[in-house]
């Protein structure tokens, strides 16, 4: 398939590029992210589509705006109808909370361009620069779409990659088309994560850290407890579908906090003094490991000592409340 599916796209040209925006609850930052792309020019005729979950209309001067009723759908749905209404051989998405830098749109779908070969790509994204210690500690940490983590460890190269997420990304829409769109069975997420999945299977994605969107960050523990229960539960629903093969109940083995805490425990059993002082013991050991992880990321990032200092915090919050999700997403099948 993948041979006949390049061969259909040799001395391709795109003269028009659709930019999909899904949004709900977040009006404002909406409409800051239309007016921002309409005002930055481009090499191609772009066209700009709007799906809303909400029960108002609303339309916005100068672009594609779909309203559909309030119903928690998913995420899957809404990007689906964005499809349908997208006019363009080349389809962009990015998240209605992201500020586009300057030359974005140039280089992410550059590599379509330049090669017949890739199907997709995706962006870089970092965070605002007024973001706090703890949204700082989120991107190093690579998230979301890799975060500055991502970008650093890329070093300025498009690399291969089979992670595209839909917060700032390119497709052809042939590649979609042949993979079926996204799987809107997935409510709380990873729908975008199993559609980059199908479109690697056929041809080259790539990641171009250059293409770069600032994304807002969460910036407090509530709202990363939030979104990585979410995370949890969404991966949870990916491996009860069996779409993917890797994507299975050992790889939340192998990823579990809860897990990895319980073999620090028994490891620690061994050190002197361990059963006196475990507590301690433990966080001087994960503390440890997470500074010698990401030591690197942020000596080349612009964060503060502070979101250094905090990271073990973070990734602790984002671990248990992924096993949280992922053990409410099992339960609640």
């Amino acid at each position: 398939m993948g041979l006949l599916f390049n061969m259909a796209l040799a001395n391709y040209k795109p003269e028009k590029v659709s930019i999909l925006i899904c949004s709900k609850n977040r009006r404002e930052m909406l409409e800051s992210l239309v007016k921002d792309l309409q005002q930055k020019s481009s090499d191609y005729f772009v066209e700009i589509v709007v799906v809303e979950e909400s029960d108002t209309e609303l339309p916005i001067l100068g672009v594609k705006y779909i309203r559909h009723p309030v119903s928690n759908r998913g995420f899957g749905y809404a990007r689906n109808l964005a499809l349908k209404h997208a006019s363009s051989d080349i389809l962009v998405f990015v998240d209605d909370d992201c500020n586009v830098q300057y030359g974005w749109l140039k280089k992410l779908i550059q590599p379509l361009v330049a090669d017949n070969r890739v199907l997709g790509v995706q962006g870089g994204v970092t965070v605002p620069d007024q973001s706090n210690i703890i949204g700082w500690a989120e991107s190093i940490l690579g998230f979301p779409g890799g975060g500055i983590k991502r970008i650093v460890e890329a070093r300025g190269i498009n690399i291969e990659t089979k992670e595209i997420s839909t917060l700032n990304c390119a497709y052809r829409r042939k590649a979609i088309d042949v993979v079926g769109g996204f799987d809107d069975r997935f409510k709380l997420g990873g729908e975008d994560y199993i559609l980059a999945k199908q479109v690697s299977n056929i041809g080259k994605c790539l990641f171009v850290p250059s293409a770069l969107v600032s994304h807002e960050s969460r910036g407090n523990f509530r709202k990363i407890w939030t979104w990585f229960v979410r995370r949890g539960q969404a991966e949870a629903k990916v491996i009860q579908s069996r779409i993917y093969k890797n994507a299975n109940y050992r790889s939340i083995i192998r990823g579990s906090f809860v897990i990895k805490l319980a073999l620090m425990i028994l490891a620690g059993i061994f050190i002197p003094n361990f059963l006196t002082y475990p507590l301690i013991i433990i966080i001087l050991i994960y503390g440890f490991i997470i500074y010698a992880r990401y030591f690197k990321i942020w000596r080349n990032s612009q964060a503060s000592i502070g979101a250094f200092l905090i990271l073990p915090v973070v990734k602790s919050t984002m671990d248990l409340a992924t096993d949280y999700g992922r053990l409410k997403g099992i339960i609640h099948r």
